[in-house]
């Protein structure tokens, strides 16, 4: 089978509308958010690595809600101090004669909040007690929870997870920190971030915001999910894969030997790329979405530069090389500006740069997918704009600057 481009097309219009409504709110929390949408279309666990106050909570909270009919559940774990107190809505007590005529006394629970909950995210993870740490296992493995000595099947989508600190690789959460196939580190915002997020408060409390109705269903997410296996995986694609992570191993400043024997988690890095591609609107994974590997090869936050570095030279694209086209040509202080600002005389020069430039992101076009080649036809109009107005300062038609 393939991807039915017809299905998802407007599925991945419709994520991108609710990104767009959470980050509208939620200043500078791109990666929560896509992160989390990624976990929910690949059913892998997620971390985020963040001191308290970075609205970790609150965005993925607001993306459980914007999934209609989703039940979302958060507990801070320290708090927690039995699986009871994760699983068990009500309990009860019934009572039953016996054949004897004495008296038979069952408590029964009534399974609820995490065993019910579509998305869970549990704050602290590496604070909670030892109690509780089979549960918490259970859960992010997806595959139902432990009660009254069977495995109950859960409706989980998503299990996120989040704390100030990593857990003790020496101790008993290995387990779970294995399992957190996605890991982002959330930092507070910048000066710039922090200004936008007042804006951004007063907006919501004016009632101005845009995209309330931006929403997604359930039977959304389990389409995502059913298409997100059919998303093909070149050879080429593994292929780079492997050359990335044999050059972590090679690199030897930092110990990523982890990464290579760890077989369960290189096969879950093709589950994140194919739903990398599917968010994307893409049928294969390209080279596109190699970036996603920051967020799946790093076991301490210093190792997350390395990768990022290791990464960056196989996701070039024809998209990045298009717009480094006309990012250069458009340089102030270059020739092309500098006609656009009047200076008629460097005019025939400007011209064949602009022509140039539109021969090479023609070139780039053709190379393209689809999805990539619509982009790419984008920066193609704008510069054939750019083209028109230095023929007309050149001409005189127009002046330099209007």
């Amino acid at each position: 089978m393939a991807v039915d481009t017809a299905v998802v097309a407007p599925l991945t219009a419709k994520v991108g509308a609710v990104a767009g409504a959470i980050l509208a709110r939620h200043i500078g929390r791109e990666d929560v958010v896509h992160a989390t949408l990624l976990s929910l279309v690949s059913g892998r666990p997620a971390f985020f690595l963040g001191p308290p106050g970075v609205d970790k909570t609150g965005c993925v909270q607001e993306l459980a809600a914007r999934i209609q009919g989703s039940v979302f559940f958060d507990a801070l774990m320290p708090t927690v101090v039995s699986p009871e107190q994760l699983l068990v809505e009500s309990t009860s007590i019934e009572e039953s004669v016996l054949e004897d005529g004495g008296k038979q006394i069952c408590v029964r629970e009534t399974l609820g909040r995490a065993a019910k909950a579509h998305v869970i995210f549990a704050d602290e993870i590496w604070k909670a007690e030892p109690r509780v740490l089979q549960t918490m296992l259970d859960l992010a493995r997806g595959g139902g929870v432990r009660h009254e000595g069977e495995l109950v099947a859960t409706p989980l989508l998503s299990f996120v997870s989040a704390s100030n600190e990593l857990p003790d690789q020496e101790g008993n959460l290995s387990a779970i920190w294995s399992r957190m196939t996605i890991r982002v580190e959330v930092r507070p915002l910048d000066r710039g971030g922090k200004t936008a997020l007042v804006a951004a408060r007063l907006r919501r409390d004016r009632h101005e915001s845009s995209g309330e109705s931006a929403t997604l269903t359930l039977d959304d997410i389990d389409a995502l999910r059913a298409s997100r296996p059919e998303v093909e995986v070149p050879e080429e694609i593994v292929t780079t894969v492997l050359d990335i992570l044999q050059e972590l191993v090679d690199d030897g400043s930092s110990d990523f030997d982890w990464a290579w024997a760890d077989d369960r988690r290189f096969g879950r890095l093709f589950d994140l790329l194919q739903a990398e591609a599917l968010l994307t609107g893409r049928s294969a994974v390209s080279k596109a979405d190699l970036w996603v590997l920051e967020w799946l090869l790093w076991d301490t936050p210093e190792q997350a530069a390395i990768v990022r570095a290791k990464v960056a030279p196989y996701c070039r694209t024809p998209l990045m090389d298009a717009q480094e086209q006309i990012d250069a040509l458009l340089a102030p202080g270059g020739t092309v500006a500098t006609v656009l600002s009047g200076d008629r005389g460097k005019g025939v020069q400007a011209l064949t740069q602009c022509e140039e430039a539109l021969k090479e992101i023609a070139r780039l076009k053709s190379e393209s997918d689809t999805v990539m080649a619509a982009e790419i036809e984008k920066l193609e109009v704008q510069l054939n704009s750019v083209k028109t107005d230095v023929v007309a300062v050149t001409l005189g038609t127009k002046k330099g600057g209007s």
